[in-house]
């Protein structure tokens, strides 16, 4: 039976991110740069959702959509913590900043690259996600009872679906392949 200890460093990785609630951290580089982003909480992709909204019906809307998601995401940009150093307390005016930085600095090109980046590792997280639901209801199916417990294994109630349309592997083979050939 596999362990968590059995699958691959990648999903290992990818795993232990999610068990500290969702947090994944991703660096890429190309044309001579280095970018390190992470995953958003839940009130950054507001944030950022409200820094794109100036944009809203417009022809611009989708480049804004993920330039703000970038923006938001990026931790480092060529090792430079501080590439974009707040100027108060006030996150949605350090959101913005970081937007106005990116779009006025770069070209679309390299944020839709960013961008792309970024939603593969949205992708690893809800994989990761997928996994852990999967050893999680695998653990309970293949629970033992103890010397105190009430029930044996035979009387024990056995899930008997997850929610998912996966089999009973933890990751797919596909998912695997995926996550060992991706870059860290």
């Amino acid at each position: 039976m596999a362990s968590f200890e059995d699958f691959s460093p990648e999903v290992n990785q990818a795993v232990d991110g999610l068990a500290w609630l969702g947090h994944l951290e991703a660096s890429t580089s190309r044309w001579g740069h280095t970018w390190t982003f992470r995953t958003l909480k839940a009130d950054e992709e507001l944030i950022a959702a409200l820094v794109a909204k100036d944009y809203q019906d417009t022809f611009g809307q989708v480049k804004a959509h993920a330039w703000a998601h970038v923006a938001a995401s990026l931790t480092t940009v060529d090792g430079e913590e501080n590439w974009c150093p707040p100027i108060g307390p006030d996150r949605a005016q350090h959101l913005r900043a970081k937007f106005t930085y990116c779009t006025q600095n770069w070209y679309w090109p390299v944020g839709e690259y960013l961008f792309s980046e970024y939603i593969d590792l949205i992708n690893k997280q809800a994989e990761a996600l997928e996994a852990v639901d999967s050893l999680s209801s695998r653990s309970l199916r293949t629970s033992f009872g103890t010397q105190d417990s009430s029930e044996t294994q035979e009387d024990s109630p056995v899930p008997t679906s997850t929610g998912s349309t996966s089999d009973s592997s933890p990751i797919s083979s596909d998912v695997m392949k995926t996550l060992a050939d991706s870059p860290e």
